[in-house]
């Protein structure tokens, strides 16, 4: 399998990198903007992973992504967009800056990388879009977050049909909290959470059991059903039972 994992360098991107390069005859690209945290998971699987860094809020960035991947690889057989970020901040707080690159980082990039790399994606491959079960409830402490994951859901539930006309699968992912560096990166710490490595396999077995959806924990599906009545929700989507 030729895979690309945005989001390679830590968290859920990290260890899905790890799984695949722990089967054979598995060719793994993996995207992010640390080269030293890229080069440090190369360490461990020389012959499988080959590291790109690429700063995905910028389109030379994206352009760097496409251009390696049809050299390094020539054909892809799964594309795994989980590259994102948030900050816990009031929307009217963002910076222009901060508005714009999690707008890329969110929405913009993993549909222009779908489209992008397309035309060298057979019939029977798949796209993985990692969103966040937040998009089914109003998340007040992660507002930008929140809106630009809930615009990828929206878009990805009408490329899903157009995907599927071309014999291509998509599978999309809604995890809950996940403890990874994403929300102290965010200005959070949460204690609790659902490990990385859980959601990289289930997206692993996603992939292989060509499923449309995968929650992470498997309860938090019922947010679907929570979606008319838009619950405020402070701090992170909580991922264990109380």
């Amino acid at each position: 399998m030729k895979a690309l994992v945005t989001g390679a360098s830590s968290g859920i991107g990290r260890e899905l990198v790890k799984l695949l390069c722990s089967e054979k005859d598995n060719t793994v690209i993996g995207v992010a903007r640390s080269e030293k945290a890229l080069m440090e998971l190369k360490e461990g699987f020389k012959e499988c992973f080959i590291p790109v860094p690429a700063d995905l809020s910028r389109m030379s960035g994206v352009d760097t992504v496409v251009r390696e991947v049809r050299e390094k690889l020539g054909e892809l057989d799964l594309l795994v967009n989980n590259a994102g970020f948030g900050l816990y901040k009031k929307i009217l707080e963002h910076t222009d800056e901060e508005l714009l690159s999690m707008t890329m980082v969110n929405f913009i990039t993993p549909i222009l990388l779908t489209k992008k790399l397309l035309n060298i994606m057979k019939p029977g491959s798949t796209v993985v879009y990692v969103i966040t079960a937040g998009v089914y409830v109003l998340l007040d402490d992660l507002p930008v977050y929140g809106a630009t994951k809930t615009a990828l859901h929206y878009a990805v539930n009408i490329i899903r049909r157009e995907l599927e006309e071309k014999g291509i699968h998509v599978l999309t992912v809604y995890p809950g909290a996940v403890v990874t560096p994403f929300h102290e990166k965010a200005g959070y710490k949460i204690e609790k959470g659902v490990k990385p490595e859980e959601v990289a396999r289930a997206i692993l077995e996603g992939v292989k059991k060509k499923k449309k959806e995968v929650y992470t924990p498997a309860y938090l599906s019922i947010a679907k059903i929570l979606t008319p009545l838009m619950i405020h929700v402070k701090g992170p989507i909580q991922t264990r039972k109380q």
